[in-house]
């Protein structure tokens, strides 16, 4: 496997991701991962789009993290994030993307959902997750009235207007501000970390 140094080719900067493919050193652009999606999942675009610049960093000390390997955890269902997740890694395409879910999640974006992420290359991985004071309660209500056909006038205006200034909030701060990363040991195609708090057993 072709080794690139990350001090030549720097894994995470601005809008742009770079990454190994194939022996090949691929530089993704923010734009990109939105193209295909409409301003309402920009929110989740963007909020994925910067976690795997986290997982960049911190899976490229020494030499440029490779895509081959990859396999990819997400505690948050939603398809922007998702997409942005598959964009960067190709982990869905290639079956190796694990959405974890709790008993609450419904396979919708509701209060219960984590915006946490494990990146595994086999060697290591790295766990990434979003300040949990970033994402406002409000936020959070919001997207529960909406799953249970609770909603109530201008909801949608204001869910709009919560989306569009989280995702400018997520762009303007460094990512150290926003997120914080643990190396941990890596996991396997389809596994989940046995020590997440939805997998611990309630005494």
């Amino acid at each position: 496997m072709t080794s690139f140094s990350s001090k030549e080719y720097i894994p995470a900067q601005g809008l742009l991701i770079r990454i190994v493919d194939q022996g090949k050193v691929l530089t993704l652009d923010y734009q990109e991962a939105t193209a295909k999606h409409q301003r309402s999942l920009w929110w989740g675009t963007a909020v994925g789009y910067r976690a795997m610049q986290v997982a960049a960093l911190a899976l490229s000390r020494d030499q440029l993290w490779h895509r081959d390997n990859l396999v990819v955890v997400s505690a948050h269902p939603g398809p922007g994030v998702l997409d942005s997740l598959n964009y960067v890694t190709h982990c869905a395409d290639k079956g190796n993307l694990t959405v974890m879910e709790n008993d609450n999640c419904v396979s919708r974006c509701n209060s219960q959902m984590k915006f946490e992420w494990w990146v595994s290359d086999g060697k290591q991985t790295a766990h990434v997750m979003l300040n949990e004071d970033f994402v406002p309660d409000e936020f959070y209500q919001l997207i529960d009235r909406r799953v249970y056909s609770e909603t109530k006038a201008d909801d949608d205006k204001l869910f709009e207007l919560y989306k569009v200034n989280l995702s400018s909030r997520i762009w303007v701060a460094p990512l150290e501000e926003n997120f914080t990363v643990e190396l941990l040991p890596p996991l396997g195609k389809g596994e989940v970390p046995s020590n997440h708090v939805w997998n611990k057993v309630l005494a």
